[in-house]
């Protein structure tokens, strides 16, 4: 049997039925390796952060953008000399916020504007937003495995995010996660928020375009008014227009370029349209 001794619980005169044989506990060393979760809780080696930003590496990005959302003390002051030194990598890429209620299909959406952007030789970085629980704080993430073509390609980039609660989908240091993207390289930044609440002008205010993804047949067309999302829209995309859904998007498409007219655009000297979209055909 080795080193295996029979445990201290068994009976004093014990017979073979009682066939138990336990190892003796091994002794913690100097090989015992960390954990990768003690490893994130310390320093971060920050020049091989920023170096591996600079040269595009998508696993130090990601680690990178984990520490600027991590909210132990320890790591804020890290995460800023961060920032500071890649920040003026950023501020080249084509920002897009795109936002729409659950179920229009964002994801897929994405996936395939995405893949569009690719082949026209763009670098994409994707910051999807998924929606959280108000009690445990946790999140699926699970837009990252609806993308799951784009999230294969070299040239693309996808970060999922807990919104953490936070009302419109916003997540916690977004504007320090496209900071990053931009300094990695990634010349186009699709940012798709939970599409829930009113405060998607928080979002508005990073992006330079700000789309919003409609369906058909999902109740009132309008419903993007009343919550002032539509004005804040540079464009609305009816999604999911094929098959027998292609009447009911055409005519929620004529009704939301007629409400269109008596908006004022958000954004000056653009005037905001409606488009019919399919992420199958």
């Amino acid at each position: 049997m080795g080193d295996k001794r029979k445990p201290e619980w068994t009976p004093q005169g014990a017979g073979p039925e009682y066939a138990s044989r336990v190892m003796p506990a091994s002794q913690s060393g100097s090989h015992h390796k960390s954990s990768p979760w003690r490893r994130r809780r310390g320093n971060y080696d920050l020049d091989k952060l920023q170096a591996g930003i600079l040269a595009g590496d998508r696993s130090l990005l990601s680690q990178a953008i984990t520490l600027i959302e991590s909210n132990a003390p320890s790591h804020f002051e890290q995460g800023q000399e961060l920032i500071r030194r890649i920040l003026p990598h950023s501020g080249s890429s084509v920002r897009i916020g795109i936002t729409g209620v659950p179920g229009a299909g964002k994801s897929t959406f994405i996936e395939s504007f995405g893949s569009l952007l690719i082949e026209q030789g763009k670098k994409v970085a994707v910051l999807a937003i998924d929606p959280s629980s108000s009690i445990s704080r946790g999140s699926i993430l699970g837009d990252k495995t609806r993308m799951e073509q784009l999230s294969r390609h070299p040239q693309s980039f996808i970060r999922p995010s807990p919104s953490s609660g936070i009302m419109g989908g916003v997540a916690h240091k977004a504007r320090e996660s496209i900071i990053h993207c931009e300094a990695a390289g990634y010349d186009t930044i699709l940012i798709e928020t939970v599409g829930v609440g009113q405060s998607e002008i928080t979002v508005r205010s990073m992006v330079d375009i700000f789309v919003l993804i409609q369906i058909a047949g999902a109740g009132d067309e309008l419903q993007g008014i009343k919550k002032g999302i539509m004005e804040l829209s540079d464009l609305v995309v009816i999604n999911k227009a094929d098959g027998d859904n292609l009447l009911p998007a055409r005519l929620a498409k004529a009704e939301i370029d007629n409400a269109l007219h008596y908006i004022r655009p958000s954004t000056t000297g653009w005037k905001s349209i409606a488009l019919l979209a399919s992420a199958l055909e």
